[in-house]
């Protein structure tokens, strides 16, 4: 950009006019000094070699004609160049300013004071690089306390949560323990109960799992040749308990022997992460269309499902961990906040994409993978 052009000469015509400046003031100086000392030299300079044993006057003059007189252009040079360089000693100090300012910028970044970033006009191109610096720094800490936040309430709300169904539990298996001559209807009613506070019991901790398992860097794939139809339709078969309790159905429209090269366990967790989504905010009686096509070297497969509309602001997060749509149905489908930032990591890891797509209570996720197999 010009700015930075303009910040740089900026710089440089600041140090070249100091330079000549510099040159300017030891060759005023040096002439200032010989027109004062003119004719002085070399009465000085003779008396005191006249002073030396065994060297009488034309014997001094001779030496001051031979060494000084015959050689006094290079010694005009000589001090010159000694006094440019005190004045250049000193301009370093002025130079060095610079390098303060850089150095307290960088201690600004590093500080969480938010402290202000402030250098000479002639470097605001790196005053503004830096000031960018800090407030991409600001904001990843800001990003970086809240996911830690997020997490911490995720973890209090399981731990609450979990202390439920086991109270639940531990009640009822009491009762059927006490209880030896309990009538058969009691006694099943008791069972089902703890068998479903069990199994949610069960949900909550996985989701710890989940919680302290989640990191990119800790998956390993192991790629092989993998039926994408027949993945999907045992996943499918996994939800029957699920679809028939929301009374939702799910149709896969897409070809057969379709075949990707991946990790079969993972996209299957995927693909069971946007489904159980699906199913969760599904309208009762509504159908979730599974569609699949080939295109060039991807796959395109797409999710689609009949429920509320989410907004294009909810959309722009729904894919980080912890966050929820719909805190407001937090306690009844019981999720982290986790599952669909899974679901982008392991496609993501595959080399693929994944978007969503919600308008006129129609909600579609897109996932694109590359390395198909005809």
């Amino acid at each position: 950009m010009k700015i930075e052009k303009n910040d740089y000469s900026r710089m440089k015509r600041k140090v070249f006019l100091q330079l000549v400046l510099m040159i300017a003031v030891s060759g005023i100086a040096v002439l200032l000094l010989y027109n004062f000392l003119k004719g002085k030299i070399g009465i000085w300079t003779i008396g005191l070699l006249s002073h030396i044993p065994r060297i009488d006057y034309n014997k001094a003059y001779g030496v001051y004609e031979a060494v000084f007189r015959n050689h006094w252009t290079e010694f005009m040079f000589l001090a010159m160049a000694v006094v440019f360089l005190i004045l250049f000693h000193f301009s370093l100090t002025w130079f060095g300013r610079y390098f303060d300012s850089i150095n307290k910028g960088i201690n600004a970044l590093l500080s969480q004071n938010h402290e202000s970033i402030t250098m000479p006009k002639e470097m605001r191109f790196v005053e503004e690089n830096l000031q960018t610096v800090q407030r991409t720094l600001e904001q990843q800490r800001a990003e970086a306390e809240l996911s830690e936040q997020k997490k911490d309430e995720i973890i209090l709300y399981l731990a609450h949560d979990i202390k439920t169904p086991l109270t639940s539990v531990i009640g009822y298996l009491s009762i059927l323990d006490e209880n030896k001559e309990m009538d058969t209807i009691q006694r099943e009613k008791c069972i089902r109960v703890s068998l479903d506070k069990a199994m949610r019991l069960e949900k909550l901790i996985n989701e710890f799992f989940e919680i302290t398992r989640f990191r990119q860097s800790d998956i390993t794939l192991s790629k092989t040749k993998i039926d994408i139809h027949y993945l999907l339709i045992q996943l499918v078969d996994e939800f029957t308990p699920q679809l028939q309790t929301g009374h939702v159905k799910i149709e896969i429209d897409m070809p057969k022997d379709v075949y990707l090269h991946g990790d079969a366990n993972y996209l299957a967790r995927a693909f069971q992460n946007i489904l159980k989504n699906a199913v969760v905010y599904s309208d009762t009686d509504s159908v979730i269309v599974i569609s699949g096509t080939t295109s060039g070297e991807n796959v395109v497969i797409t999710v689609s499902n009949t429920g509320d509309t989410i907004s294009p602001e909810q959309q722009t997060h729904i894919f980080e961990k912890f966050y929820r749509a719909d805190e407001a149905r937090q306690g009844n489908t019981g999720g982290a906040g986790l599952g669909l930032a899974i679901a982008k990591n392991i496609v993501m890891l595959h080399g693929g994409t994944i978007a969503v797509k919600s308008e006129n209570r129609q909600t579609t996720f897109t996932i694109i993978l590359p390395d198909t197999i005809m």
